[in-house]
């Protein structure tokens, strides 16, 4: 039944409705009774405060003693959380939509979300913080009521068929209770949370500004010296540079040797200005950090560059956990590979002195919350995956050691049988020989190995690979469930389950990876290329503004990699669309006293556009140089005035 149908019941006597009244105003004051404070139930959601759940003890040890026999009546880890999955997914066929990763991994991160939040259950402190991560990593869904009401009552329900007669009706109230502190934890979270996330937003665009463009603050850099927003903070620290301080200056580039100039006193300014006109001063806040972190005495902290490279991706996706998750795993990869320790309270500290310096005039206490909330879950992050990392890369590379060569076709037949089982419209896609099948699912294991040694370049071979996908039509629904089978069938095939479960880690990141580039490269314009439909090309093309209607048919960019559709439409043999490529490109085009015209973006995306056209698809020539041609509507005398287009 959904959640807006009303069940249709018989009609009862008043004697069984008194009865059941009972029962329920019984049930609420037991499990009130298990709450100190009383502001939370098992029967209500409470999405109005968030504060400390205040569990008995009894019922908090009954719970978890329950939840460990569940656990322990299971086959495995694995088939308790399939339980608990499959009957999520059969009490709410609406919410099937939002379950886009693969069930395997799915059904593990219910089970260890479950286990987290009972295992605090006697803890309301660390309850809390638990269930303010987790609403942090539902931001972008739409948690309801009902929603939680559905959920609850199938997990409970799943444990309590499991154990049977076992099962102690205290315990599964205290599981209702636990679930709906959580669940309007979720919706009290999203709800306030978002002003959070609009003053990040409009805080981080205006750091990023040029002095000029930013509404009342910042054009008069010699202003900012003075009013002890920017460089006063630093001034005292600054006068007396040690040896290596000094050469820390040199390593962020010689901008904390330009700033010392002017810091000094007016003679020295005056001086420093004279001698040295062209001095840069910090703009944005990569130039403000590095200024900041050599002032600070940090210039030499290699790992710092790190963060401060991924920065600007974890905070324009802050309210997306999925890439939030993503961005975080793979900077604390990269941070795994800096010696030495590593105190991210530094970063914080270097972070909050240049947001200060770039917003002076609008920053407040508001703004402190928010940035310091927003670091709290990313060190959460960070160092959630730093320590077990090299742990996990010697256990990857000692499984892998372990199967010898002869052994990996029979892996990779269960690696597809699993996978079929999984997806059937997988079948549709992996239609090569089995040569090469065998060799897609060893690059598959290579890139997930090699994530741990060089996740850079693994990312940016990610990045390609996916672009490529995209120009093949692959969706990016299969990503999780391929990554799952892997999963599923290495655990048949070795026994070492610490070395699989860092494989299906890194496993896990890679089909994260691979589906969030198809998902960004799966543009209006490759969806048409991919069915070769000029009419759908052209219609696509309708939706883009006029000064970036070239960009997008001739670049497709997702991260550090990008595809031209013409050019993929041309080796493909979508020549109907890439004939309407190139029409749309070579059509002048009015805005008031500007003209639109794609000749230059095309000859200079594609130099050999001609000699490419001659070799692969000669039937587009006369599209490409009739565009070339200008013809005057006007004839004088018989003739029409004609221009060349002859540059290129």
């Amino acid at each position: 039944m959904s959640v807006d149908e009303e069940e249709v019941a018989e009609p009862v006597s008043e004697d069984a409705v008194e009865q059941r009244e009972d029962g329920e105003d019984n049930v609420e004051d037991s499990s009130r009774a298990l709450v100190a404070d009383g502001m939370y139930s098992a029967e209500d959601v409470n999405d109005r405060v968030f504060d400390e759940l205040q569990l008995h003890p009894a019922a908090a040890r009954d719970t978890q003693q329950v939840w460990a026999a569940y656990l322990k009546a299971a086959e495995s880890p694995e088939a308790a959380g399939e339980a608990i999955y499959a009957a999520i997914y059969e009490a709410a066929p609406g919410l099937q939509a939002l379950f886009k990763t693969s069930r395997p991994i799915l059904a593990a991160r219910l089970l260890r979300a479950i286990g987290a939040i009972v295992g605090h259950l006697h803890e309301p402190k660390d309850l809390k913080m638990t269930a303010e991560a987790l609403g942090f990593q539902h931001l972008d869904h739409d948690v309801t009521v009902p929603r939680v009401a559905l959920l609850r009552d199938a997990i409970v329900d799943v444990i309590a068929t499991e154990l049977g007669a076992s099962r102690s009706d205290t315990a599964l109230l205290g599981f209702k209770v636990a679930l709906n502190y959580v669940g309007g934890a979720l919706i009290y979270v999203r709800v306030r949370y978002a002003a959070r996330l609009k003053i990040l937003a409009s805080s981080w665009t205006m750091a990023n500004k040029k002095p000029e463009q930013r509404d009342g603050t910042g054009e008069d850099d010699e202003d900012d010296e003075g009013d002890g927003s920017a460089g006063a903070p630093f001034v005292k620290e600054d006068r007396a540079r040690t040896p290596k301080q000094r050469q820390a200056d040199k390593t962020m580039g010689g901008v904390g040797l330009k700033a010392k100039k002017l810091l000094g006193t007016d003679g020295e300014e005056k001086e420093a200005r004279r001698d040295d006109k062209n001095i840069t001063i910090p703009r944005t806040f990569p130039e403000m950090f590095r200024f900041n972190a050599a002032v600070m005495g940090f210039g030499e902290l290699a790992w710092m560059q790190e963060v401060l490279s991924s920065f600007d991706a974890i905070v324009c996706n802050i309210s997306s956990s999925y890439r939030l998750q993503e961005e975080c795993d793979v900077l604390a990869l990269r941070l795994s590979k800096h010696p030495g320790p590593i105190d991210l309270a530094d970063f914080k500290a270097v972070m909050f002195a240049s947001l200060r310096s770039l917003v002076p005039k609008g920053w407040d206490s508001e703004h402190e919350v928010a940035w310091s909330w927003l670091w709290k879950n990313v060190e959460r992050l960070l160092v959630e995956q730093m320590g077990k990392l090299a742990k996990q890369e010697r256990a990857c590379a000692r499984l892998f050691a372990g199967i010898e060569h002869e052994d990996r076709t029979p892996l990779h037949k269960q690696v597809y049988t699993s996978f079929f089982e999984i997806a059937p419209t997988g079948q549709d896609y992996f239609k090569q020989s089995t040569t090469r099948l065998h060799f897609v699912a060893e690059k598959v294991a290579m890139l997930a190995a090699d994530m741990y040694k060089d996740p850079d370049g693994v990312v940016n071979e990610l990045s390609a690979c996916g672009l490529r996908h995209v120009g093949d039509g692959i969706p990016q629904e299969l990503c999780g469930p391929l990554a799952g089978a892997y999963a599923v069938a290495l655990r048949n095939f070795v026994d070492d389950p610490e070395g699989v479960d860092a494989f299906d880690w890194s496993l896990n990141l890679v089909s994260r990876i691979i589906a969030r580039v198809i998902n960004e490269g799966s543009t209006l314009v490759m969806k048409a290329i991919n069915q070769n439909n000029g009419k759908q090309l052209a219609k696509a093309v309708a939706c883009a503004p006029r000064r970036d209607r070239a960009n997008w048919v001739l670049r497709v960019t997702v991260g550090s990699q990008s595809i031209s559709p013409l050019m993929w439409a041309i080796e493909t043999g979508s020549l109907d669309a890439a004939g309407a490529i190139i029409q749309d490109l070579l059509t002048i085009r009015a805005d008031r006293d500007r003209y639109y015209y794609g000749v230059d973006a095309l000859f200079g995306r594609h130099p050999d556009i001609l000699r490419r056209l001659c070799m692969d698809a000669p039937g587009l020539l006369p599209a490409l140089l009739d565009g070339l041609i200008w013809r005057s509507r006007l004839t004088e005398s018989g003739r029409r005035r004609v221009v060349y287009f002859a540059k290129h």
